[in-house]
């Protein structure tokens, strides 16, 4: 899934976090310090099955090799929270997680907040092949987008409305229309990605459900002559969805991504200069909310952290795709330290990849066959057993 431009990741993280499908909210805490409304607070992120049921694989190749270490790791990645990606082939499989969400949460009492993310957009991905979507561009594909993807979500969840979402839209859309609109595919794509976020921003208004919106990340937005665009762009979406209206909760970046959130210095490939100083997440956080406030947008984020344990991995900032050497990085999280950063999450379920090493696929990116690529991994999405063995041994922090 990523589109270009800048990439990097960022240092150790100073921010603790801790396993769980309860995101980790200690005495004091920025959560109790900030005593806000966030979506994450006294709630429990519920840990979806199909990907507990892809994790038993890497389970018994650990134990196979007689790895206790390993599996028994493997095992509480079972109930770490991941994100739900729901694309157009998907929708069947959201009401049967809804249905297993709803029975804990009547035989616990434990209020269940489900994590999803919508990603189906017509012209999927502009600047990227191996994530590109079923829905083409064109004079149907907004229509469809509507009646045929959203409409359906939004009445699958009204009918479990005891539970409560978290839902991140189209990751990467909006970024590439700040950024790469010199592509084609992608100045073809904007009208359509603009229409198709606002309506759905306006469908998703429930009490129940909060919605983040995604901005890239720090070495994609975070350079200082894009904040500014960002801002106006975001500005422009919400009035088409309806600015006094229809509302958003935040802002959430680097989904699939391996940029740590907060750190003391930059990855390499951030580069010397100071054209880019927000070089985590958390100053890029930071950098992008005077911006958003002048423009009448929310200030509140959650950012990816389940592959931004390590540092320095990549030889380029353009890698994106299966980037060997990452691990797992901090676990979901409310204890941010700072009260407009609602959590650190898992966007992204570690072990699925983000395209094929095959020159030969139909979706083959160069970036997924490049030097800092691992090698082999299968088409964006399936299982790549060795990639999720690998972040496992190399997460920071460490089991």
């Amino acid at each position: 899934m990523r589109s270009l431009l800048n990439y990097a990741t960022v240092s150790l993280l100073a921010v603790p976090a801790l396993a769980g499908p309860i995101l980790s909210e200690r005495a004091g805490n920025n959560q109790d310090r900030c005593n806000h409304d966030s979506p994450f607070k006294n709630v429990q992120i519920y840990a979806n099955y199909r990907y507990a049921t892809k994790l038993q694989q890497t389970i018994n190749a650990f134990n196979a090799k007689g790895d206790a270490a390993g599996a028994a790791a493997a095992a509480s990645l079972k109930t770490t929270p991941t994100f739900i990606w729901i694309t157009w082939t998907q929708i069947n499989y959201l009401e049967p997680q809804l249905l297993d969400a709803k029975a804990i949460q009547d035989e616990t009492g434990q209020q269940q907040t489900i994590p999803l993310v919508v990603y189906n957009l017509p012209g999927r991905d502009c600047a990227a092949l191996a994530s590109q979507g079923e829905l083409q561009l064109g004079s149907d594909g907004i229509p469809r987008y509507m009646t045929e993807f959203i409409d359906p979500i939004v009445s699958i969840i009204r009918r479990y409305a005891s539970l409560r979402y978290v839902i991140v839209l189209e990751p990467d859309s909006l970024a590439n229309l700040v950024t790469n609109m010199h592509i084609e595919n992608c100045a073809n794509a904007a009208a359509t990605y603009k229409a198709g976020i606002a309506y759905a921003i306006s469908q998703f208004q429930d009490k129940n459900v909060a919605v983040y919106l995604d901005i890239g990340h720090s070495n994609w937005l975070g350079w200082n002559s894009n904040l500014q665009p960002t801002a106006e762009l975001f500005a422009e979406v919400k009035k088409w969805a309806g600015q006094r209206t229809n509302k958003f909760r935040g802002f959430i970046s680097n989904v699939a991504n391996y940029n740590a959130y907060n750190s003391t210095t930059p990855d390499k490939i951030y580069g010397p200069g100071p054209d880019n100083s927000n070089w985590n997440e958390w100053r890029f956080f930071r950098a992008l909310t005077p911006y958003f406030t002048n423009f009448g947008l929310p200030t509140k984020f959650i950012v990816d952290q389940s592959r931004s344990g390590q540092i320095n991995i990549r030889s380029s900032a353009n890698s994106w795709c299966n980037v060997k050497g990452a691990g797992l990085g901090i676990r979901p999280t409310t204890d941010t330290g700072d009260c407009n950063v609602d959590a650190i999450v898992w966007v992204k379920p570690p072990g699925e990849s983000d395209g094929t090493s095959n020159p030969d696929a139909v979706r083959y990116d160069a970036l997924c066959g490049n030097a800092d690529a691992f090698q082999p991994a299968p088409e964006a999405g399936d299982w790549n057993e060795a990639y999720i063995e690998m972040l496992i041994k190399n997460a920071n922090p460490p089991f």
